[in-house]
């Protein structure tokens, strides 16, 4: 018997770009609730904003925030021997990422060197929700950060190089998502992702686990890495983002939560020749 985790992303993937729907996914989400197959939201939105999207969904799954920044687990659903965590609310939570004030202390040290760029922490919910489209009950969830700081970047290509360098001595990072840039510590979703199928492994030893991973954007990349069926969807603009190195993997011809349907579909309707799954 296998056991199949579906990792994805939400902006631009299971929901939409412009409006944040996913109405075009609905139907194949039930299906995969109704078979018992595990949903796991990998984003750089907050915990806060995806729990919102799980409820939403009826999602109950483990879900991965803020670039793999940390690991929620509900409850004591899956064996976390392995696996160093803390306990947050209703959550067992394996901790990747640099804790957002550190991340804040840096930040404010690299923007005396006048970089143009302007970061979440630096902006009003009123901000935050023009440049996102957000309502701004959803842009004060956006800005609730624990693990990462998005921000705007209106420098040059040699800014960013320089800032990337400055930011490498501090051991922190640059990702790129659909919308903005974030500064993180040396976690990504691949990471995360990688740690989380193991402790499925030995959840459920007598299964075989197979991942799916589903994103768009370059930060996507290391979640794609680290599954057996990596998954790029296709843009708004009619383009996919640009993945090297990946071997086999899987474009999808329609954009955003069509695209995601149409992929996780066909992997429910060819099931029989990778096993069954429950």
């Amino acid at each position: 018997m296998k056991q199949l985790l579906i990792f994805t992303d939400l902006d631009a993937t299971l929901i939409d770009h412009d409006t944040y729907s996913f109405k075009e996914a609905r139907h194949t989400l039930d299906r995969l609730r109704s078979r018992s197959i595990p949903v796991i939201i990998c984003s750089s939105k907050t915990r806060a904003e995806i729990e919102v999207y799980r409820l939403r969904m009826g999602l109950n799954d483990p879900f991965i925030a803020e670039n793999g920044g940390a690991i929620f687990v509900p409850g004591s659903a899956l064996d976390l021997t392995d696996v160093d965590f803390v306990e947050k609310g209703p959550y067992h939570v394996v901790e990747l990422g640099v804790p957002h004030a550190d991340l804040w202390t840096v930040w404010r040290e690299i923007k005396k060197k006048n970089f143009r760029m302007k970061g979440f922490s630096e902006m009003t919910i009123e901000e935050i929700a023009a440049c996102t489209g957000l309502s701004l009950e959803e842009a004060a969830l956006a800005a609730k950060r624990e693990y990462s700081e998005p921000f705007m970047f209106l420098d040059t290509s040699d800014q960013l190089r320089l800032l990337t360098s400055l930011l490498q001595e501090k051991r922190l990072r640059i990702t790129r998502g659909g919308r903005f840039y974030h500064m993180i510590g040396q976690n990504d979703k691949g990471k995360a992702v990688r740690i989380l199928t193991r402790v499925y492994a030995n959840t459920y030893p007598d299964k075989k686990i197979w991942t799916a991973g589903l994103g768009d954007s370059a930060n996507d990349i290391p979640m794609l890495r680290h599954v057996d069926m990596p998954v790029v969807i296709r843009k708004k603009t009619g383009e996919w983002e640009r993945v090297h190195g990946i071997d086999p993997i899987v474009y999808s011809d329609k954009p955003g939560p069509r695209g995601w349907a149409e992929v996780i579909n066909t992997i429910l309707q060819g099931s029989a020749s990778i096993g069954q799954f429950q």
